[in-house]
């Protein structure tokens, strides 16, 4: 039943309350062990159970309450280690640890299934997936859209990692080394649309319509219905090999060193049936490639070949995984060659240097210079390959235009159109890496206070992002604006090819200051940054970026998004030390009351201006000589001077900077107030008032900065304002 209802035939028009269960067990056993004076043995088992019931389907948007409800499951790990004292200077650590992880995420009830529906059409395929009887996916143009069982995660996890380190030390030198492998492996599904899609639109291309896309849907009249073959699944393997080595010099009472080295075996992840394919630029031949005519269908008269470019992982799938992979040995899958490493890029053997000393040039000891530099090594995730069980042909669909359902095939075959957008891996990615480094001088004042001037930096380079290396080039979509843009692509028979790349650099570069008093009843701190960090991705997160230029990196070159050039914050505790020496009960209602607070301020994220033109949304130019962050009359309506940029022309890019607006800033306060009772020697009850943005202060969102919005320039929405939550806790 909806909480609310709104008597219109519109979206969104009912609001659903629905229950959340959530059920949580954990048992842990612990065992120390002293065999005697050199040996102790440690070992723990560790076991969760959560069973959450998600009423609208995790890993499921939808608008309505009558789909698949989901539940997720983990597991347990063990861990034994064994700890040797050698002789007093020399010790010997292993460890082995192993977990389970039972991620799955069925759907529950009878919600998903279309019996519950009378859903009694005919699928292309069948025993396609785990819930081939589950509802499709379904959109109706203006009113809703859900997704069924087929977004449902299979994802069983098992991780054993052999731990060995080893401590010496040796007069001035403490010297540590070990070495830890590592051994994942994953079996998780691709989750296509195996139980179909249909969309109900009524649209002008829809000759089957009623001129309602909800009216569409009660008689079944799709516009599109697609529906892939299997949801096929891989299992994804990696190994990890890891060792290090460093000693700590304690060269004399004033000068510490410390130095070493990290090595690491960068093995990509890979599957065990080498059922996945990549897209390999240098394996295109455009003298196979298929012909995509202007209005963005394949011309099947003319030849060519769909899968062009497409590569096997390895030697494809073994003869004793076929069983496995169900489309292992189709025709369409054999004709690709074989030949791409099986994790789609090469191992590589990595080291990383570290350094770092501590100086007290005074004879008081109370300042004390510190600084260092080490590099990093960023293993990618394993989500850079899990869809990749997706591509053609492992994983096939068909699609049908203006039918019905209860006749799918009936209904015309939809033209062939080029693949929808795939992912891709680059065969030569590199290991992301950074390098961070520092500097600092610290300083003990008097009255327990300390104080620290820092300047850090960090570097990042062959970090990740994920462009469309197939984007129609840019002066060939403004000479045939009127062509669908899959014609104008350099690879025919792909519409977008995402492929991860290891390009992008950044950099970040602060000062920091910290002071800070730890002692007495009242004590703060207070830490400001001053950055910039700046990242040519161009909006500069570092992942999984598609700009608009990707293959101009100094056109994308600007402020991270992330980047918030001053940072100020404070923190205060205040305990009320008054009434200590009054009677038991003045002293237990009015003293060891505790008021604590963050208050903090900063400046705001860096936008960039963009417009829309017949290419596409792009970035906007800037009028030479305009102020850009002088703010109108109502800043609210006028945040930024609009009059500073306008739309590109179509024969060039925009002369606008990444973020050469700066947002709205942030500025509040955070409070607490706690207080313990003491009831008896065994009960006690906490007292705890909580108020979020304290003083309500207005937090702006950030305004539009596309041109073409209405809402142009304008705010449209704030940050929560004050939130107050107030807590008891009986301990007994």
């Amino acid at each position: 039943q909806a909480v609310s209802y709104t008597d219109t035939p519109t979206a969104n028009n009912a609001l659903y309350q629905e229950s959340n269960p959530f059920d949580f067990r954990q048992e842990i056993i612990r065992l120390d062990y002293r065999i005697n004076d050199k040996h102790n043995v440690f070992g723990r088992y560790l076991h969760d159970n959560y069973d959450l019931v998600e009423p609208f389907g995790t890993f499921i948007n939808a608008q309505l309450p009558t789909i698949p409800t989901n539940r997720l499951r983990p597991g347990y790990s063990y861990q034994v280690s064994h700890t040797w004292m050698i002789k007093p200077t020399l010790i010997n650590e292993a460890k082995v640890n192993a977990s389970w992880n039972g991620q799955r995420i069925p759907p529950v009830g009878e919600a998903w299934k279309r019996s519950t529906y009378g859903f009694n059409f005919t699928q292309l395929y069948l025993n396609g997936g785990r819930y081939e009887e589950g509802i499709p996916d379904v959109n109706v143009a203006g009113f809703a859209s859900f997704r069924g069982p087929s977004a449902s995660l299979l994802s069983p996890t098992t991780d054993i990692a052999i731990t060995d380190n080893i401590s010496w030390i040796k007069g001035a030198h403490t010297l540590k080394s070990g070495l830890v492998v590592i051994r994942n492996r994953k079996d998780q599904n691709g989750r296509p649309n195996y139980t179909g899609n249909i969309s109900f639109d009524s649209a002008a291309a829809n000759t089957n319509r009623s001129f309602n896309a909800f009216a569409d849907a009660l008689l079944g009249n799709f516009r599109t219905y697609s529906e892939a073959d299997n949801d096929p699944i891989g299992f994804f393997r990696f190994s990890q090999v890891e060792a290090f080595a460093t000693d700590s010099w304690k060269v004399n009472r004033k000068l510490s060193l410390e130095f070493g080295v990290r090595y690491q075996w960068g093995l990509p992840t890979w599957t065990q049936a080498n059922n996945i394919a990549n897209f390999i630029p240098e394996f295109y031949n455009p003298a196979r490639a298929v012909t995509v005519t202007n209005a963005g269908i394949i011309d099947v008269t003319r030849g060519g070949n769909p899968y062009n470019g497409l590569v096997r992982a390895g030697i494809g799938v073994p003869p004793e995984e076929l069983g496995r992979v169900p489309r292992g040995n189709n025709a369409d899958v054999l004709s690709l060659p074989t030949g791409a490493p099986r994790g789609l890029y090469e191992a590589e053997h990595l080291f990383a240097p570290r350094f770092s000393f501590a100086f007290a040039p005074f004879e008081d000891n109370k300042t004390a210079i510190r600084g260092g530099f080490g590099m990093f090594f960023d293993r990618p995730e394993g989500n850079i390959i899990f869809s990749s069980v997706n591509l053609p042909p492992y994983s096939i669909s068909q699609q049908y235009e203006n039918g019905n359902i209860a006749n799918i095939v009936s209904a015309r075959a939809a033209a062939p159109a080029p693949f929808g957008e795939i992912v891709a891996i680059d065969p030569n990615l590199t290991v992301p890496r950074t390098m961070n480094f520092s500097l600092s001088v610290q300083r003990e004042l008097p009255k327990g206070i300390f104080a620290e001037v820092a300047y850090v930096g960090n570097l990042g380079r062959h970090l990740l992002w994920q462009p469309d290396i197939n984007q129609a080039p840019f002066d060939a979509r403004l000479a045939q604006p009127n062509i669908s843009v899959n014609a104008l692509r350099p690879y025919k028979g792909f519409s977008g090819i995402r492929q991860l790349r290891s390009e992008i650099n950044s950099n970040y570069n602060s000062l920091q200051v910290y002071v800070t008093k730890r002692k007495g009843n009242t004590t703060f701190s207070t830490s400001y940054t001053w950055s910039k960090a700046l990242s040519d991705t161009g909006v500069g997160s570092g992942n999984f970026e598609n700009p608009e230029d990707p293959f101009n990196r100094r056109f994308n070159y600007g402020p991270a998004n992330f980047d918030r050039r001053h940072i100020l914050v404070n923190t205060y505790t205040y305990r009320l030390v008054l009434f200590r020496k009054s009677s038991r009960w003045v002293r237990n209602a009015f003293s060891g009351w505790e008021a604590t607070g963050i208050t903090r301020w900063q400046t705001g994220q860096y936008l960039t201006p963009t417009g829309n033109t017949s290419v596409g949304n792009r970035r906007a130019d800037y009028v030479a000589g305009q102020e850009i962050n002088r703010q109108g009359s109502d800043r609210l309506l006028e945040y930024f001077n609009k009059a500073a940029f306008t739309i590109t022309p179509n024969a060039r890019r925009g002369t606008a900077g990444i973020g050469m607006i700066e947002g709205p800033g942030r500025f509040f306060t955070d409070l607490s107030l706690r207080k313990r009772f003491l009831v008896t020697e065994r009960v006690n009850l906490q007292f705890q008032a909580d108020m979020f943005n304290a003083f309500n202060q207005v937090l702006l969102n950030n305004p539009s900065t596309n041109i073409s919005d209405v809402g142009y320039g304008t705010i449209n929405g704030t940050a929560p304002a004050r939130n107050i939550q107030l807590g008891l806790r009986l301990t007994f």
